[in-house]
């Protein structure tokens, strides 16, 4: 069976969303889930995960040094996208990730509404100029200290605080792809899709919650999450997973470090990704052209 168009293409009506959500997760979610997804242009035409890290706090950072020993120990690559200031603050941990062969990603320079840096700032309602000054001082911060170009973006929050003028700026730049968007709320049926000259890198879901981000914060920590089970999240991965593998699919999700790193999830997450190709962001340059 396959879902008409209208019913599995994405809306950005929020109370559409809402009810859409409820109705889904609540009746038929590995069904969406598959049909979804199986409707997606997997540009490296078999099964690959990408795996990337936020580091929007100090306790982020504290987990950083653990999260490389583990990447290393699993032979598995991953992107982190990092503020300026964290850079600037922190610069020998983050060299180390670089001199690993990880990838940077900008996450602007102060990271807006962050308590440490910018807490009363919102990047959404920031002008043109002063979001193009948070992704450009990020940007010479990489350069000057880590001596990298970094080529990929993500908006602080993104969702809600995501904008459209974050890809002219990004034009502008030369940067080659952001990855700021909610799988079930763009198109690309959540693999990388061309916007505005910019390859958008959708953010992805779960087999029993297709409807939701499935990060550490939408499951397991925020005010009624969706599963608040370190075990369950686990399984829920490794279905998804599953999925991915036997479908040659392409996913990407996003997690905090130091929620990851909490009763072994990180060393579970890492072991079912034994399994499949994983891809670093910047990887896609080999494989798609606008």
């Amino acid at each position: 069976m396959r879902y008409p168009n209208f019913i599995v293409q994405p809306t950005k009506n929020k109370i559409l969303q809402k009810l859409e959500r409820a109705c889904i997760h609540n009746c038929y979610p590995e069904l969406f889930f598959q049909q979804y997804l199986l409707k997606q242009n997997n540009p490296f035409k078999k099964a690959t995960y990408s795996l990337t890290f936020d580091f929007d706090f100090e306790s982020d950072i504290e987990a950083f040094d653990l999260l490389l020993d583990k990447l290393q120990q699993y032979h598995i690559k991953a992107g982190f996208a990092v503020i300026g200031k964290f850079v600037k603050k922190y610069p020998d941990i983050h060299k180390k990730a670089v001199e690993q062969g990880h990838e940077i990603i900008n996450h602007t320079y102060t990271h807006p509404n962050n308590p440490h840096w910018a807490a009363n700032r919102y990047f959404n309602k920031l002008s043109y100029q002063e979001q193009k000054d948070e992704i450009y001082k990020a940007h010479e911060v990489f350069y000057n200290i880590l001596g990298i170009e970094v080529v990929g973006f993500r908006t602080p929050h993104y969702g809600n605080l995501h904008t459209e003028s974050v890809y002219d700026i990004l034009k502008e730049l030369n940067y080659f792809y952001s990855s700021s968007t909610a799988a079930n709320e763009v198109e690309g049926f959540s693999a990388p899709f061309w916007h505005k000259g910019i390859l958008e890198i959708p953010t992805g879901c779960s087999m029993h919650y297709p409807l939701a981000i499935f990060d550490s914060w939408n499951m397991l920590r925020k005010k009624n999450p969706f599963i608040l089970d370190d075990k369950k999240f686990i399984q829920e991965f490794e279905i998804t997973l599953k999925f991915i593998q036997e479908n040659n699919l392409f996913l990407t999700h996003y997690f905090d470090p130091y929620d990851i790193i909490q009763n072994n999830k990180l060393d579970a997450i890492l072991h079912i990704l034994q399994d499949i190709d994983t891809k670093l962001y910047r990887d896609l340059k080999e494989v798609v052209s606008e």
